[in-house]
């Protein structure tokens, strides 16, 4: 919980109470061996495992060989529990133990002087902006995120543009993964490095994708009313809001414009604050307003630098705190926001530290920034905890004098010693990378401020180190404060000067007179604005930015705990099913996701999908028919065919029944996958022109050449071309047609297709791209084998290479 106090009414200036940390420091063994006493913030329990030796160079010392399980040892930071001198284990991407005695792994990293953390998470981000350059102190300060979109209201626009290069997109992807961050909300993020969780790649995390609604009211035309609805023809409805995380920007500004738009999102046909959302900003809310968010369950995301240099001002975050609406942290852009998120925990620090009279601890941030974007994101039962059954988004941070949380929100990419996606390393010490026990030694090599780093860019994604620090723009570090950095500095007309001795919080209104002297809580000088005078919702003498209790007098709250969002009484934490009242705990499969959540009868573990059939995904006549969107896992597929830039492949059951193919997009190939390959496969259902596939797959190769033999299935050429009555019911299998004649080439007159046509039926060159049309007209042959796709509304046979051609008479070469 966060740090509570009282502030000062009007006149009477009142010595603030910090809640009381725990004061028995009496040392015990816990669970796990390791020994309890108190804790650095009042939050965190502290569990002594033992003391760790120091490396001789750099973060960590290696041991053992990449391949199998991997145990990183140092100061863990769990949930509710720091381990000092603890370990984490990490088996087949999953964490399978937390605490201080986990057995030994194959391969073990010792960082003594190290915090292991979750893997940041950024929940907003606008990447394909990500070519634009830093506004530094900012053009203007606005009203409303329209006044700087259209230049409304005399105030000047904000000149930027979107359209970032491929190689921009993945810079700013690694400038996120050099600062610790695994998953990113980005609105349109490329595959490889980052969790794209709303868009881009998932990277064979287990959770729907999350909607990122920029204009939930359709307003994008600058559209700003005070009150009333009547915004765009388009707005997003109530029934648009489906099971998947939603994240719409409502109250961007700190006028009744901003405030408006809650009011029309929180009712009536377009009332879409629910409890999937996480309203992007918040900025411009009033308590009643608030109130609307907590009766929603629903969440914040909350940009402080980027409202800073555009408003001004930012959220009443501890007002939302206080309520007990859940917080997390978001860089918003480049343009106006945080180049990463190690620079967005920077600048909730200083404004926690200078205008909130420290309100947040190094605890509060550090979670906003992993538990709190997960829940953000819709992924808090896979990712941004240290936790049995996540999966190992995990990154190191060198502590350098800092202690615990306090070395994530005061941390640097130089000091950011290793990051793991899944338990694939991504970043990291040049050494540590290039160790037996990570055995990523070919991962590119840059230097972070005088530290040896690699980042594992070409072995990752279809571009290179060298490539995106081409095409950046802005650069992937810095080593002090960056080049225009937008300012975190609260400034506007009505306060000016800062912090001063008779200002204390610096938002413009003396001590003697502030209802919250120690809480930036200012009165704006603007049209429409949202209150006359410092809000005091019930009227106690206390704003309502420092009242403990905004809503209601005295000191005992009414409202939700923030530490357990459902409200069935069990904490976040140890809950499995946070989101879901489930007092019961029920969960009748025993794997850790509770029955309340749980969409899968069988049991799916940690980030492992329900498991499907093909025939489930790719009949929609199926009894147990799993509709584009879900994530699945399919088990012993016989791999058929692989595109030869390694991207995509098809496979099959084996057992020649309809519906039983599937293409797989895995954007590179999985451990060197091959033909014959036996492999699991779990991935997002996805209809991509009428082709449906397994996207943002991960690939377990069970037996190497260990499949079924896949015998092609014999068709008349009609029954499975465009329209056949076979065709729909064989996509993506091994078929073939016997006693054929070339009748077209090139049937649609482009001569880049290299295509032809066997007694109406299209062969297309997608996994032999050497067929190239040389084979003449009346070509004849006496089988063609190939897989069937369905590619630009055409059904196509793609043959995987010349011995898939049985020729006839005249012979030709096509190859």
């Amino acid at each position: 919980m966060s740090t509570r106090y009282l502030a000062s009414i009007f006149s009477l200036l009142v010595a603030l109470t910090a809640a009381c940390a725990k004061s028995d420091d009496t040392a015990e063994t816990d669970e796990t061996g390791g020994e309890t006493s108190g804790d650095t913030d009042g939050e965190a329990e502290i569990v002594e495992c033992g003391e760790l030796e120091l490396p001789v160079q750099g973060s960590c010392t290696a041991e053992g060989q990449a391949g199998g399980s991997l145990l990183i040892r140092g100061d863990v930071l769990a949930p509710d529990v720091v381990y000092r001198g603890g370990s984490v284990l990490i088996e087949g991407g999953s964490i399978t133990c937390v605490g201080c005695n986990c057995d030994p792994g194959d391969a073990t990293l010792t960082c003594a002087d190290s915090v292991i953390s979750p893997g940041l998470i950024n929940p907003h981000d606008h990447i394909t902006f990500a070519n634009n350059w830093p506004i530094g102190d900012g053009v203007d300060r606005y009203d409303h995120r329209h006044d700087w979109r259209k230049g409304l209201n005399g105030h000047a626009s904000l000149p930027t543009n979107g359209g970032a290069s491929d190689e921009s997109i993945l810079a700013a992807e690694l400038r996120f993964v050099m600062g610790g961050a695994t998953s990113a909300a980005s609105a349109g993020g490329k595959p490889g490095l980052l969790r794209n969780v709303d868009g881009g790649g998932l990277e064979g995390l287990d959770i729907p994708q999350a909607d990122s609604d920029t204009f939930p009211l359709d307003d994008n035309d600058g559209t700003q009313h005070a009150s009333g609805c009547s915004y765009g023809s388009g707005p997003t409805m109530t029934g648009d809001i489906t099971g998947s995380a939603y994240l719409p920007h409502i109250a961007e500004g700190i006028n009744e414009y901003a405030s408006n738009e809650l009011v029309c999102t929180t009712a009536g046909a377009t009332d879409v604050v629910k409890s999937n959302t996480a309203i992007v900003h918040a900025v411009g809310v009033s308590l009643p307003l608030a109130q609307q968010i907590v009766s929603a369950n629903a969440k914040v995301i909350w940009s402080p630098r980027s409202n800073v240099v555009l408003y001004g001002a930012t959220a009443p975050v501890t007002m939302f705190d206080a309520l007990g609406i859940p917080l997390s942290l978001g860089t918003d852009w480049v343009a106006s926001g945080s180049m990463n998120m190690l620079r967005e925990l920077a600048c909730a620090a200083y404004l926690d530290d200078t205008h909130y009279g420290d309100y947040f601890s190094d605890r509060d941030l550090w979670a906003m920034a992993t538990s709190g974007g997960a829940q953000a994101v819709g992924g808090e039962l896979a990712i941004g905890e240290l936790t049995v059954g996540w999966v190992a988004d995990i990154a190191v941070f060198a502590k350098q004098g800092e202690l615990d949380h306090g070395a994530v929100v005061r941390g640097h990419e130089s000091k950011v010693a290793l990051v793991l996606r899944g338990g694939v390393p991504l970043y990291g010490d040049a050494e540590l990378l290039a160790s037996g026990a990570l055995g990523s030694d070919a991962c590119e090599t840059l230097d972070v401020c005088g530290v040896a780093k690699r980042a594992c860019v070409a072995q990752d994604t279809s571009s290179s180190l060298s490539a995106v620090q081409a095409g950046a723009g802005y650069p992937l570090f810095f080593c002090g404060v960056p080049d225009d950095e937008p300012s975190c500095v609260p400034s506007r007309d009505e306060y000016p000067n800062g912090p001063t001795a008779d200002d204390q919080d610096g938002d413009g209104i003396p001590n003697d007179v502030d209802n919250c002297p120690s809480v930036f809580n200012p009165v704006f000088n603007v049209p429409f604005p949202l209150w006359e005078d410092q809000p005091d919702f019930d009227l106690d003498g206390l704003g309502d930015v420092c009242d403990p209790c905004p809503a209601n007098e005295g000191d005992v709250c009414e409202g939700p705990d923030p530490d357990d969002s459902d409200g069935d009484g069990v904490p976040n934490d140890t809950d499995n099913c946070p989101q879901d009242p489930n007092v019961d705990q029920a969960d009748a499969d025993d794997d850790g996701k509770g029955d309340a959540c749980d969409d899968c009868a069988t049991a799916n573990p940690g980030n492992q999908a329900c498991p499907a059939t093909v025939e489930q995904i790719q009949d929609p006549s199926d009894p147990g028919h799993v509709p584009p969107g879900s994530v699945v896992l399919v088990e012993g597929l016989t791999v058929t065919a692989i595109r030869p830039d390694n991207n995509a492949f098809t496979a099959e059951t084996g057992t020649g029944q309809p519906y039983t193919g599937i293409f797989v997009f895995t954007n590179g190939n999985p451990g060197g996958l091959a033909v014959g390959d036996l492999v699991d496969v779990q991935g997002t259902i996805e209809e991509y022109f009428d082709l449906t596939e397994l996207v943002d797959a991960t690939v377990t190769v069970v037996t190497p050449g260990g499949g079924a033999t896949v015998t092609p299935k014999l068709f008349d050429p009609a029954q499975i071309s465009t329209g056949g009555a076979e065709a729909e019911a064989h996509e993506s299998m091994l078929v073939q047609v016997a006693d054929v004649v070339i009748t077209a080439v090139n049937p649609d007159g482009a001569d880049d297709y290299d295509e032809f046509e066997v007694s109406g039926l299209r062969v297309d060159d997608l996994f032999f791209m050497a067929l190239d049309n040389m084979c003449p007209l009346d070509s004849s042959f006496v089988s063609v084998t190939g897989v069937l796709i369905e590619s630009f509304s055409n059904f196509k046979v793609t043959p995987r290479g010349a011995e898939d051609f049985e020729l006839g008479v005249p012979m030709c070469q096509p190859y």
